[in-house]
């Protein structure tokens, strides 16, 4: 044997085995023609649902796709592809509850003008769906939080923007939610006021109406509220016209308010008053506290002691 053929026979053994074999399994799974020039082969091909009542929803599994098998003269296999062909199921008779399609020929649908085919089979040969009346409803969204504001501060109040949202679902699903949340919102280490953009969680099968992706969370936090007794605070009188004796003349109160600012609140800042103008003259009165000046943000939350005696006499202040 030449030297070149022998070299041209045994170098790389291992790779023309493996050419030998591909050759050989290529041979064996191509399609064949059949006597009138024809070949059949088979592919999958999506599937497409239409005509679906706007009352219904499908809430079983449906199918992606089928297998489709066809005939195709042999010249133009290269003509044939999967996304010249698809399945169209119509649903326009579906009602609540559960339905049988059988799936045939006439449901798949081929791209005009493009290739010529014969359909000869198509797989699974039918296909259950259930189908379950869409409802519409109004809930309010809760905004959900994870991790912990600052030491010294509290989480005050939460609104969402809108209040309120309208849902819509399989009726099983829809009449349960009384209330949608928002996905986790992280106020951990959080010592000021939040304004931020926050996405819905949202079932399987629950749209929101209108289709809107972000919503606003205005979040309020504020300095943890503290309770602080002030004692010994002179009452004032104020509309004086008579000669007027008042007992007590001083009164404590239990107040609270943020730490941020009770912690430099003093009685200095706390006016408290009897106001005499609808007072007549000559009587004896029991009023039940002074009233009192302070900032809004603080809350009374007790005055003692109390009832306080007004004498209001007949003698005129010059």
């Amino acid at each position: 044997m030449k030297p070149a053929i022998k070299r041209l026979l045994f170098n790389n053994p291992l790779q023309k085995l493996l050419a030998l074999c591909f050759a050989i399994t290529i041979w064996i799974f191509a399609p064949a023609p059949d006597q009138n020039n024809l070949t059949e082969i088979q592919f999958f091909v999506p599937v497409s649902y239409v005509n679906l009542p706007k009352n219904l929803e499908i809430i079983s599994d449906p199918l992606q796709s089928v297998s489709v098998s066809v005939e195709i003269p042999s010249n133009e296999i290269q003509k044939a592809h999967p996304s010249l062909f698809q399945a169209v199921i119509d649903l326009e008779d579906a009602i609540p509850g559960d339905r049988t399609y059988g799936l045939n020929n006439d449901i798949i649908e081929v791209q005009k003008d493009t290739i010529n085919v014969k359909i000869t089979q198509v797989s699974p040969s039918s296909m259950d769906l259930i189908f379950e009346e869409v409802i519409q409803k109004t809930v309010p969204i809760k905004a959900v939080f994870v991790g912990e504001v600052s030491k010294g501060y509290v989480l005050e109040k939460v609104t969402m923007e809108p209040e309120f949202v309208t849902i819509r679902g399989p009726k099983s699903i829809t009449e349960k939610i009384e209330q949608l949340e928002t996905k986790a919102i992280n106020i951990d280490k959080a010592d000021s006021h939040i304004e931020l953009l926050v996405q819905l969680s949202l079932a399987k099968g629950i749209t929101v109406e209108p289709k809107q992706e972000w919503y606003i969370s205005k979040i309020r936090i504020g300095s943890e509220p503290v309770d602080v007794r002030f004692l010994d605070i002179p009452i004032g009188i104020v509309n004086q016209t008579y000669v007027t004796r008042i007992n007590p003349k001083r009164f404590n109160v239990l107040l609270r308010g943020p730490r941020s600012l009770m912690d430099t609140f003093n009685k200095k800042d706390i006016q408290a008053f009897i106001d005499l103008e609808n007072l007549r003259p000559g009587k004896e009165y029991k009023i039940e506290s002074p009233t009192l000046r302070i900032r809004p943000e603080i809350q009374i939350k007790e005055i003692w002691p109390k009832p306080i005696s007004v004498w209001v006499k007949k003698q005129r202040i010059d």
